[in-house]
């Protein structure tokens, strides 16, 4: 078979027949989490209504699937409805990334807060720091594998009173980020956005989240260095609420983005294909109809036996669906060698981004950024503007959120330990900068609890 027969006709059918099969399906899931009132069995908490966008992307969502899975696409619409798809997926990322400031903002008051012993809870005794750093250090060796006890270290890190000075913390930042010398700036972005968001330094977007401005106005006002009990508690309930509505948004976001996915795909491939290559269009009718009406009404219902009829002719298909896309993507590799013609490099280009859509990354970026190999002047120069960031606020806010925002920054870096004794040293020392046995009983469950460790008695 020639390069151009499979890539005219075998991939683009491929494509289409999964982004029809499993988006309809993604869609319909989304319906049965997103219609009418959360139950006491739902994870979310808001209705959809109550959500800022919520019911501006289950609309323009709705419209979509209709379009794209009840009505059909005509040859002439696909490039509008690709348009239309690409600009909805494209609001919601930059909605997920705005929500991020949030999410990491809200992290380091938690940090704060949750370590202040609330008035009703007697404080630990007897706790003895080497026992609990015993616990800490099983914690975080558990595991065999070097990639989750990294992970594990970084987590200590990040929960426990940073133990270092200014100086050390800075020269620190700085040895990270300059091993990017000469590598490609696109990853060195990455890094410095994670420090960045992570450390709370960048700016919250009022404007587009004006839900979180009460919030956020209240924990500004706060004393954080003296945080009595009362205000300590209105403080966490109000992080409770705001952590509640961007746990809703996140995942919203993230279904609503799947279902686009797909349908992106399915708009790429139908000006490759021929519409009667797909003979489960009913199905598919189905579970997008009763999706869009209970979406448009607002209302859920329990499933159809026409519904969960459709559902079962699915069975079994999927996987047959996704070996042989993979051999499909392993013999376009193999082929990109060949000298081809425009077309076909147009073809490539667009199942290219078909692969990207399909992967386990939602928010997956559907090009590459621009990049260049990284001088070691441009290095030292964001390092200097990181440190002035840093620098400035440190001197101006209550000392705790500082040392919050600089074990969130640690927490991004590569491990910085040679040795167990090393780490055991340091968590030991962390032990003892905390204010009292609450905050270090906090500290310790949280990193036992989560590295896998077990409870400490």
């Amino acid at each position: 078979m020639s390069i151009m027969k499979y890539l005219e006709k075998d991939v683009p059918e491929c494509y289409y027949k999964m982004a029809m099969l499993m988006g309809s399906v993604d869609y319909y899931m989304f319906y049965e989490s997103w219609a009418g009132k959360p139950t006491e069995q739902d994870v979310r908490k808001h209705e959809l209504d109550e959500l800022p966008f919520g019911r501006e992307i289950a609309d323009g969502l709705n419209l979509l699937v209709k379009q794209v899975y009840i009505d059909g696409i005509g040859g002439d619409e696909a490039a509008d409805v690709k348009e239309r798809i690409f600009a909805l997926r494209d609001r919601i990322k930059k909605l997920a990334l705005d929500l991020v400031t949030y999410s990491d903002a809200i992290t380091l008051y938690e940090y704060i807060i949750n370590r202040n012993r609330p008035a009703d809870v007697q404080e630990p005794k007897n706790f003895n720091d080497d026992a609990a750093a015993r616990d800490v250090l099983t914690a975080i060796f558990s595991s065999g594998e070097n990639v989750v006890i990294n992970e594990n270290i970084k987590l200590a890190v990040s929960q426990l009173p940073i133990r270092m000075s200014k100086a050390r913390f800075f020269d620190l930042l700085r040895n990270s980020l300059e091993k990017y010398t000469g590598t490609d700036s696109s990853s060195f972005d990455r890094e410095l956005y994670m420090i960045r968001t992570a450390a709370g330094l960048e700016a919250l977007h009022a404007d587009v989240y004006p839900v979180f401005n009460d919030c956020f106005d209240c924990l500004r006002n706060l004393d954080l260095d003296n945080l009595d009990p009362e205000a300590a508690k209105d403080a966490h309930d109000r992080l409770e609420e705001a952590v509640s509505v961007i746990m809703d948004l996140n995942e919203l976001y993230r279904a609503a983005v799947s279902v686009l996915n797909k349908l992106g795909i399915a708009a790429i491939c139908r000006k490759y294909i021929d519409p009667e290559c797909f003979k489960e269009n009913e199905i598919v009718r189905v579970l997008a109809n009763e999706a869009v009406e209970g979406i448009s009404s607002d209302v859920s219902s329990d499933i159809t036996e026409e519904a969960l009829a459709s559902l079962r002719k699915l069975e079994g298909l999927f996987e047959p669906l996704t070996e042989r896309i993979q051999r499909l993507q392993a013999r376009a590799v193999k082929d990109k060698g060949q000298d081809v013609d425009d077309e076909i490099v147009e073809m490539c280009r667009d199942f290219d981004i078909c692969e990207r859509l399909i992967s386990n990354s939602a928010y997956a970026d559907l090009t590459d950024p621009e990049s260049h190999a990284l001088e070691s002047s441009e290095v030292a120069e964001a390092c200097d503007e990181l440190e002035e960031v840093f620098r400035e606020l440190l001197s101006e806010e209550a000392k705790v959120m500082g040392r919050a925002r600089m074990a969130a920054a640690l927490a991004q870096l590569p491990v910085f330990f040679d040795s167990r004794t090393e780490v055991m040293n340091y968590v030991r020392d962390s032990l003892g900068s905390c204010r009292d046995a609450y905050e270090k009983s906090v500290a310790v469950k949280l990193i036992v609890d989560t590295a896998g460790g077990t409870d400490k008695k």
